[in-house]
């Protein structure tokens, strides 16, 4: 089992040793640094030679420098490094422009451990996470909000509840005749993590074939 090694930024110092102390004990995990704002984090990575972390768990509001800023820095400058945000702050300014300046995922605070570590363990592996408040706030800038909830109604009353909120949202664009780039935009994702979710879709709805899945979407939404 490869160990993912982990980075805490934080300004308030009973959060971060709490945090340190929490995913300290995940078996796969290993938090091998802690800075208290975007300037130590990287003066952290700069002086690392062995040992860099492959996941770095970043707040947003800190002093000297925020992680919106180190979170582009790290992206561009060490691109093996997954940023992961993790903050209480779900404005709109931050969220965009901490995705676009290369976030893996975006995180709110009152998630649980559980939620966590999966989150953790999701960016590591290449995928992109997403609090569900800020996946509705991101669909709601794109003026998509009133179709999603079509959709959510639709699977609420229907046999495929077991759709996730993701699910459910790629299922929709796949109606509108996005290609899997076009998706991945829209939602912020890799390529590489819609084509899962497509075969995931396949999976639950026992359909295969693009064509054949955008038309049931289509008839579904």
């Amino acid at each position: 089992m490869s160990t993912i090694k982990i980075l805490i930024v934080d300004d308030q110092i009973i959060l971060l040793e709490g945090l340190a102390t929490l995913l300290s004990l995940e078996e796969d995990m290993e938090v091998v640094g802690k800075a208290q704002n975007g300037r130590e984090a990287l003066g952290f990575i700069q002086g690392r030679v062995h040992d860099m972390p492959d996941v770095v768990l970043m707040d947003i509001r800190m002093p000297q420098m925020n992680g919106v800023e180190c979170t582009k820095y790290v992206s561009e400058n060490y691109p093996e490094i997954k940023v992961l945000i993790l903050t209480t702050f779900d404005d709109d300014e931050y969220i965009e422009q901490a995705i676009k300046n290369g976030a893996c995922g975006y995180m709110l605070k009152d998630l649980t451990a559980e939620s966590l570590s999966a989150a953790i363990r999701n960016v590591y592996h290449g995928n992109s996470v997403m609090h569900q408040k800020i996946t509705e706030k991101l669909l709601s800038n794109m003026g998509k909000d009133k179709k999603l909830q079509k959709v959510n109604v639709m699977l609420g009353e229907s046999e495929f509840e077991a759709f996730t909120l993701r699910e459910s949202e790629i299922l929709m664009l796949l109606a509108e005749g996005l290609t899997n780039k076009e998706i991945a935009d829209k939602l912020f994702l890799s390529e590489g993590t819609v084509k899962n979710y497509i075969t995931l879709l396949y999976d639950k709805t026992g359909i295969k074939g693009r064509t054949k899945l955008m038309n049931y979407a289509r008839n579904k939404c």
